[in-house]
């Protein structure tokens, strides 16, 4: 038994992460039963190496065998399970140290080499046109890049997460020809979320990339006020997306597809506020996707739009507002520890998993980037755990990190 959990306790367990691709080989869907089997031996055996410390963990194992069934065979386009398979990625990520944790990010970084023989190519790729040489822009595939079934959207997510976890470990890794091969394979993933025709995947994984730069030079002044940066963090998220939606915005208006995005979630708005217990408890599942479908569509489209295009907005209509409530302190507790963090020993941890935090906020501000795939649901909460590697630092800030990172 003692040989069997020093197994499971390492991190290239986390081999199942980009195998779990293997399940498109059996099933074109976008959530194919493979998939979802490997994901879930996946979790059941994270948590069973904790379970003779901590009988927590049987509940998780539990819960998951529980969801199981749901998950394979959904009778709704938004789920109970969505949320609890990244609440239980989450706890999968959690008491790994900092080596195991550099090994994860290589293992998550190497689904970008997996999923390549799974790439087909969709509807016309729109960031085509950002290309101004015409000869070029002819010459390259004119398709949508995407994963086999799963939608354009999530595969660009996914590409952008990956890309993002490249960044991270070309900055901190030490060994010249490891930073070389992560460059290489994060710009490989950024390439396909160009070819995917997503302009929020090809523009917030630059955007994180500023932002954590900017916070790594000044990484004593940003932990000394953690608290205060990550709920501005989300203050601003939330004015961000009160000027995409608001009737009169300009920021939407030029493009029919915004408008359509914009009006959508106002209808999920209004029905959430329609009465008060809804608004607590939430409406349930597809019950507000369905009315709003039938009100809102997109020009040229015969169906409508069939979720909110935004996580919290459909987390509100769905589950309500306690469960919005935990998921802003949610957030806010994980931003809070990765900018304590840049100050610490897990520095180089922080850099990679603040980037890859910052790019599930702000994807999830226009896409319900959660629902459906449980892919993309793993990979997140995995990744938003790494908060949890990282020790609190109590005084002051040491003046340099154990680990040299080029300022």
């Amino acid at each position: 038994m003692a040989g069997l959990l020093t197994y499971l306790k390492s991190p290239w367990l986390d081999l199942l992460l980009p195998l779990s691709l293997s399940g498109l080989l059996w099933e074109r869907s976008g959530n194919p039963a493979g998939m979802v089997w490997i994901l879930a031996v996946w979790l059941g055996l994270k948590f069973l190496r904790w379970l003779p410390s901590q009988p927590v963990y049987g509940v998780l194992i539990g819960v998951l065998a529980v969801i199981l069934s749901a998950v394979l065979h959904p009778v709704s386009g938004s789920a109970p399970t969505d949320l609890l398979l990244v609440l239980l990625a989450f706890a999968a990520g959690l008491q790994q140290t900092r080596d195991q944790w550099r090994i994860a990010l290589w293992v998550v970084l190497a689904t970008v080499i997996v999923s390549l023989p799974f790439v087909e190519f969709s509807r016309f790729n729109g960031n085509l046109d950002a290309i101004p040489w015409t000869a070029l822009r002819d010459a390259l595939p004119q398709g949508a890049v995407r994963i086999q079934k799963i939608t354009i959207n999530r595969s660009a997510y996914l590409y952008g997460l990956f890309s993002l976890v490249g960044y991270g470990l070309w900055r901190t890794e030490q060994r010249p020809w490891r930073s070389i091969l992560a460059a290489v394979l994060g710009c490989l993933s950024y390439l396909l979320v160009c070819g995917s025709g997503s302009r929020a995947a090809l523009f917030f994984p630059l955007a994180a990339v500023v932002v954590v730069e900017l916070c790594w030079r000044h990484r004593q002044w940003v932990a000394r006020r953690a608290r205060f940066l990550a709920a501005s963090l989300l203050l601003l998220s939330l004015l961000f997306n009160l000027t995409l939606y608001w009737p009169s915005s300009p920021v939407a208006a030029a493009d029919p597809s915004d408008v359509g995005r914009a009006e959508v979630a106002r209808c999920f708005v209004r029905q959430a506020l329609r009465s008060f217990p809804d608004l607590v408890s939430g409406q349930g599942y597809d019950r507000v996707s369905d009315h709003c479908a039938s009100k809102v569509f997109l020009p040229e489209k015969t169906t409508g739009i069939p979720h909110a295009h935004n996580v919290f907005v459909q987390a509100l209509a769905d589950q309500g507002l306690v469960t919005l409530v935990l998921m802003a302190i949610a957030l806010a507790l994980i931003f809070q520890r990765l900018f304590i963090g840049l100050s610490g020993d897990a520095a180089p941890l922080c850099l990679t998993g603040l980037a890859c935090a910052l790019f599930i906020l702000s994807a999830s501000l226009v896409e319900s980037t959660l629902l459906k795939t449980s892919l993309q649901q793993v990979v997140s909460g995995y990744l938003l755990a790494i908060a949890w590697a990282v020790p609190q630092v109590s005084s002051a800030p040491s003046q340099e990190n154990s680990r040299t990172i080029s300022p």
